[in-house]
């Protein structure tokens, strides 16, 4: 049988199955002297013709089809991760163990290096890893579907539909953001006053004045006090 004739040329596409038919055994010349006759395991996609020149046995690499997962930026640049394929140098003698066939995982695709020889441990230690990050991921994915609520809730808050308890509760830069208004530090206010709610209804902004000396807790409660008896007002004027 000549080189040309005990060559096998198939390949699969990448993350597909690889051909199902007979390998045929492969003949290949070598440095040293020789020649060297495989035959590729059946998951091998590798086309060896380039190796037929003249290679050292320590040289033959078997790879099988590779999966990743492939996403595109905002920017539009094509990235993948979790890229991963069995890969076998069936006569490296350097002791790594990549004389059996091994997993080659490259966490981040565009990068030449793997994470090692990975045995089925190691694999299956990287998967549990993963399948916990992607755990994770779900439940940020939720909290995420929650403050989207919340934030359409917020956007449509209004003194008039505020309660009581929507004061003592919510953020005060949400309620300040509901009832329109600005907060501004002073260096002290007539009568040893330490905060001054001024909701005129004319050009000016509503807002708050508060005492510089006061801290930030004080500060939350006493703009909290001051809406809980806005509202109060509010909810008196519309009962019949």
């Amino acid at each position: 049988m000549s080189i040309a004739d005990a060559t096998d040329t198939r390949q699969a596409t990448p993350g597909q199955a690889e051909p199902a038919t007979e390998k045929q055994p492969i003949t290949y010349t070598l440095r040293n002297g020789g020649v060297l006759v495989e035959t590729c395991p059946s998951w091998c996609v590798v086309d060896h013709a380039p190796d037929h020149d003249a290679l050292y046995p320590e040289d033959l690499v078997h790879e099988g089809a590779e999966i990743e997962l492939p996403t595109t930026t905002v920017e539009g640049s094509r990235v993948s991760i979790l890229a991963a394929r069995i890969m076998q140098w069936p006569h490296s003698n350097d002791g790594s163990g990549s004389e059996v066939p091994y997993m080659a995982v490259r966490p981040e695709a565009s990068m030449g290096e793997a994470l090692g020889y990975s045995t089925p441990e190691d694999v299956e230690a990287e998967i549990r890893r993963t399948e916990a990050h992607l755990k994770a991921l779900r439940d940020m994915n939720a909290r995420l579907v929650e403050a989207r609520a919340e934030y359409e809730r917020q956007q449509s808050l209004r003194p008039e539909n505020l309660t009581v308890e929507d004061v003592r509760s919510l953020p005060v830069s949400v309620l300040l953001k509901a009832f329109g208004l600005k907060v501004f530090e002073v260096e002290g206010m007539p009568n040893n006053t330490l905060v001054w709610l001024d909701r005129r209804e004319d050009e000016v902004q509503p807002a708050f004045y508060l005492d510089r000396s006061l801290t930030q807790a004080s500060r939350e409660t006493a703009v909290r006090e001051s809406l809980v008896l806005v509202v109060e007002a509010i909810g008196k004027k519309a009962r019949p």
